[in-house]
């Protein structure tokens, strides 16, 4: 007997748990459990229009363990069987494992999930981009409170883990706060923006063709997203210094999230000055999503990488994080990225919620093909942003790939990104207050 589309699917997700095994019986019957949880769904909520927007693994992985929760008598652990141990020590290991399965709890809200599928129909049918991912995170926990993922029928590996070329919202910001930590980075110290030759021959341009703002404070070439600005930073930086932050943030290294296929990424080669400014502005190496969530939520949280997750195995505990840099550090990245949102010149002000304080940045990255050429005319528009920024509760992650408009939306992608994020952020926010 072919195995069902849903069953397909539970066997995906326990690839990831492989402590746990199932017969195919108790399959076929989370397996209808799911089916008719699905079709209830949509019945109830009216989600067709959405069936495209959250990966049928997301759905299935969420319903399996509350399935799992339900039915425990059909899921055991891998532990030596009775005949290998005692019967005491047996008795022990079920009790262990029954608790274990009560104290699984979900950090996926079904509300603000459905705030996210709202927000890529929209975008999906405004500009039918290739792909679209959003996230959204408890930054001071780590928890994943929802996500998407539009994409293509023959992508495998999901946007939220894929290793992708050119990080350019988190790697910027990770030099950013490693020239504040190192004590190289003064708001009222100047430069001459526009065209800088890094070395001989080889040079770095500003955003606008390299015409630049002409001779300007680092702070007005953080809130403009100047190249110049984080190549400089990147040259007080020593090589090995700069290389570390990255892997401090966790670039380079599989999260540890339970999104099956994780790729690690991989942190730019700094060896010259030329290739140390272009990883410092984020158009070298690679990296996933929920890495740049990661890392952003870090210096959101006051310093601490917190490792994304979905499940947690205690109702009131907090995993404690890793600490990266110091609060102080921190809290002077989120107000240069408050100030990018909030005043002029910042580069997103488009992003600004009234009545709420958010801190972000933009990016805008060409795409490429396999072999990593760049592909004339296509790009992936994203932006990430926390709120309240002084005390961050939600932070919001969204990346919109090759998107169908004209010349002038594709040029900066604002107008793309910025009511999908609004969206999502305010309501999330409302949502949080009134629960």
């Amino acid at each position: 007997m072919t195995p069902s589309f849903e069953e397909k699917e539970i066997s995906t997700v326990l690839q990831s748990f492989p402590s746990l095994q199932m017969d195919e019986d108790k399959r076929r019957e989370i397996a209808s459990y799911i089916r008719r949880e699905r079709e209830l769904l949509i019945q109830m909520k009216r989600r067709k229009k959405y069936a495209k927007v959250i990966g049928g693994v997301a759905v299935s992985f969420a319903l399996l363990f509350i399935a799992y929760q339900w039915m425990p008598s059909g899921v055991t652990s891998s532990v030596p069987s009775a005949q290998q141990m005692n019967t005491d020590e047996s008795q022990k290991a079920q009790a262990a494992e029954t608790t274990s399965q009560a104290d699984m709890v979900l950090t996926l809200d079904s509300q603000i999930q459905e705030y996210i599928e709202e927000a890529i129909h929209k975008t999906g049918k405004a500009y039918q981009p290739e792909n679209m991912t959003v996230i959204v995170t408890d930054p001071n926990t780590g928890e994943i409170l929802g996500m998407g993922n539009l994409k293509r029928p023959n992508d495998r590996v999901p946007h939220i883990v894929r290793a992708m070329p050119d990080p350019v919202v988190a790697f910027p910001l990770v030099t950013l706060a490693a020239a504040i930590e190192e004590g190289k980075y003064h708001d009222n110290e100047t430069y001459e923006s526009g065209t800088y030759e890094i070395t001989p021959g080889q040079f770095i341009k500003d955003n606008n063709n390299g015409a630049g703002w002409g001779q300007i404070r680092y702070l007005e070439g953080i809130q403009r997203s100047s190249h110049i600005a984080f190549a400089k930073l990147s040259e007080q930086i020593p090589e090995d210094s700069l290389q570390q932050y990255f892997e401090r943030f966790g670039f380079g290294a599989k999260t540890g999230t339970e999104q099956l296929n994780e790729q690690s990424g991989k942190i730019p080669n700094m060896d010259t000055p030329y290739d140390k400014a272009m990883a410092a502005y984020g158009l070298a190496g690679t990296a996933s999503a929920i890495q740049q969530v990661a890392a952003v939520g870090a210096i959101a949280n006051g310093g601490e990488l917190m490792k994304p997750h979905m499940t947690k195995e205690e109702r009131n505990h907090i995993d404690k994080g890793r600490r990266v840099i110091s609060e102080e550090t921190a809290k002077q990245v989120r107000e240069i990225l408050e100030s990018v949102v909030k005043t002029a010149p910042g580069s997103s002000r488009e992003f600004s919620i009234k009545g709420h304080a958010v801190a972000g940045r933009t990016g805008i990255a060409d795409k490429r093909d396999q072999q990593g050429k760049i592909i004339e005319g296509k790009y992936t528009y994203s932006f990430i942003g926390f709120a309240p920024s002084d005390d961050p509760k939600l932070l919001v992650y969204i990346a919109v790939d090759n998107p169908n408009t004209d010349l002038w939306v594709r040029l900066w992608g604002k107008e793309i990104v910025a009511p999908p994020f609004k969206e999502i952020m305010e309501n999330s926010l409302q949502y949080l207050q009134q629960r």
